[in-house]
């Protein structure tokens, strides 16, 4: 368990950023990268800041302020729920960097296990769809700096400077795509009558959507192992030949392809894609074809 969330959350800006990068990739600060101990031990304490009891009470007080009875005790439950109260509280002016027929003046937030969900309700329609673990940065607008400012994407010994465009909104989203970077702007919904955000509405949002963010990443990243996960969010190149096919219940390989699969592997080692631990298990994998 983590002592606080200063692995994932900016301590300049208070943004929300991906755990494997180096920098902050809204204001810059550099920040310890967790690719590497996730390399060597993928469980990084992510998940469980969900149903961290310090994370469910903060939750359970913000509501508090939002609605007239308190959330349950449960931390994940707290959670969750948490982000359903804060983000339905108004409707939300979309917009969609590089898709203006998916922006909103009326979209409502939805932040499920697995995805970050934009709809409109009358007409029922979904406007935009995120993978969690494809989300790089959740940054509002806070202290004069506008939620769209952009210093790039730092990992490993590589920064990269991507010029964005303006979008307008308090609170940016930029995730990865595979078309390169991807970015949702909520905001105030326009109109005299219209619902306004609470002072530190798009701070909360931000706050809680990266911690269900890096959950989802820790997830994903066990699950294809780090340098998979690094090349999906656009950090990181594919190894030579590409990935190799997964091996776990396959039927039995000839000789000649077990040759060729232990060689693969041999050499993702070598480059550095795979760690010893990887490694020793997709060796004893490949052996228990025979």
């Amino acid at each position: 368990m983590h002592d606080d969330l200063g692995e994932i959350l900016c301590r300049s800006c208070a943004s929300y950023a991906h755990p494997f990068l180096g920098a902050c990739p809204v204001c810059g600060a550099e920040r310890d990268s967790r690719y590497g101990a996730a390399t060597a031990a993928p469980d990084q304490g992510f998940a469980a800041l969900e149903s961290d009891p310090r994370v469910g009470r903060e939750v359970a007080e913000v509501v508090l302020r939002y609605s007239l009875k308190v959330i349950g005790s449960s931390g994940a439950a707290g959670l969750r729920a948490g982000l359903d109260t804060v983000a339905d509280a108004l409707a939300y002016r979309v917009g969609v960097a590089g898709d203006p027929g998916a922006g909103s003046d009326r979209g409502h937030l939805e932040v499920g296990e697995t995805d970050l969900i934009v709809r409109e309700r009358n007409p029922a329609r979904e406007r935009v769809r995120v993978p969690l673990h494809a989300v790089l940065a959740v940054s509002p607008a806070v202290r004069g700096r506008r939620a769209d400012a952009w210093s790039g994407l730092a990992f490993e010994d590589r920064l990269e400077r991507t010029s964005t465009p303006p979008l307008d909104g308090d609170l940016l989203v930029a995730h990865a795509t595979p078309a390169g970077l991807g970015r949702i702007a909520l905001a105030n919904p326009s109109g005299l009558l219209a619902a306004r955000a609470r002072p530190d509405h798009y701070a909360i949002l931000a706050r809680w959507i990266g911690i269900a963010a890096a959950a989802a990443a820790e997830r994903r990243w066990t699950a294809v192992g780090p340098r998979r996960h690094a090349y999906e969010l656009g950090l990181a190149a594919a190894p030579p030949g590409g990935w190799p096919a997964p091996v776990t219940g396959a039927p039995a390989a000839s000789p000649s392809s077990l040759a060729d699969a232990m060689r693969l592997l041999e050499e993702l080692r070598a480059a550095g894609f795979v760690s010893d631990g990887e490694y020793a298990a997709k060796r004893r994998e490949i052996l228990d074809r025979i």
